[in-house]
């Protein structure tokens, strides 16, 4: 019995093709952030320039709110804000400083910076900044004044945020890993063998994809160039992580569900042991956690055996020709 040269070569570009579509499932969920940060860098603005706008937008830049001028909100991602007129909802700022000499009628919320209030300074609501805030003399906060750490800290959310967070978890996971299994199914497959037979590398590459590609994308974001990749990458990060978790739970599902049954049912087992061992304090997120790098590490490791050009094909079951009449 013998196979066919035909039927090795489109094995070897069945498991090729498998590498290549988990590739293409890897990329988009590292860029798709892209999208969000498709605003050119001119949207960057150092002086307001137009009254009674409903909100100031901004993904990178300087914000200035000059003196009787009036917005609805102001939102940044990387860059500082100073408002010297009036802002008559929130202020917002992933990454940056914020100082307020005017007024704010709603929060004042720097993520991973530091807020000041001068000694004029009035805000009406909270204040929440990660680094201690400065608050001169003089300066009115009619809400409470909180640490980014305290304010955003998963314990108090209180039981109704941690089930909400649980079953948000839960929906995505599912969504996600079915889309996967749609359409990168061989890819999805070949992850799962990688997680098998390939565990040192899986790790070690896994901790250096979790790690290293947000480490990219901020040491990206200080060059002018550089700055919507890695904005992307740090955008991206959710989806990237998430499509590891389903990979990882592909790979725990085929531990209790074996070839040949079927991918989605093994999926199904894995995902439905990670989701119940979520719900458990600190075990959950170390599952949480190594699911992920492994997840991802795996997803390396198939795409590199789908792209070597002396890969072995996966043996394919050829059945014995009938023999011909004589």
């Amino acid at each position: 019995m013998s196979v066919r040269f035909e039927e090795v070569h489109m094995a070897l570009h069945a498991r090729r093709s498998a590498g290549f579509g988990l590739f293409l499932a890897i990329a988009v969920a590292a860029v798709l952030g892209a999208v969000a940060v498709d605003a050119p860098s001119a949207l960057a603005v150092t002086e307001g320039h137009a009254r009674d706008t409903d909100a100031v937008v901004v993904i990178t830049g300087d914000v200035r709110i000059p003196a009787k001028e009036h917005v609805g909100h102001v939102i940044l991602v990387n860059g500082d804000v100073r408002v010297d007129g009036v802002v008559d909802g929130d202020v917002f700022v992933v990454n940056g400083n914020v100082t307020i000499v005017g007024r704010v009628r709603g929060d004042v919320t720097a993520l991973n910076g530091r807020v000041t209030l001068q000694s004029d300074a009035f805000v009406s609501g909270d204040v929440v900044s990660k680094d201690p805030p400065r608050i001169a003399d003089g300066a009115h906060v009619g809400g409470d004044v909180d640490r980014a750490r305290d304010r955003f800290a998963i314990g108090r959310l209180g039981t109704i945020g941690r089930v909400f967070l649980w079953v948000a978890g839960t929906v995505s996971s599912a969504l996600l890993g079915v889309a996967l299994l749609l359409f990168v199914p061989r890819g999805m497959d070949a992850a799962a063998r990688a997680g098998r037979d390939a565990i040192g590398p899986a790790i070690g590459l896994g901790f250096a994809v979790t790690f290293g590609v947000p480490v990219l994308g901020v040491l990206l974001t200080v060059t002018l160039l550089g700055l919507p990749l890695g904005l992307a990458l740090l955008f991206g990060l959710g989806l990237l992580y998430g499509t590891g978790y389903a990979i990882g739970a592909l790979i725990i599902g085929r531990v209790m569900v074996r070839v040949p049954k079927s991918r989605w049912l093994a999926f199904l087992a894995g995902w439905g042991l990670l989701r119940v061992l979520a719900i458990v304090p600190v075990l959950g997120f170390l599952v949480l956690f190594a699911t992920v790098v492994y997840g991802l590490g795996t997803a390396v490791v198939a795409i590199h055996r789908g792209q070597r050009p002396g890969a072995e094909p996966t043996p394919v079951a050829i059945e014995p020709a009938a023999p011909t009449a004589t």
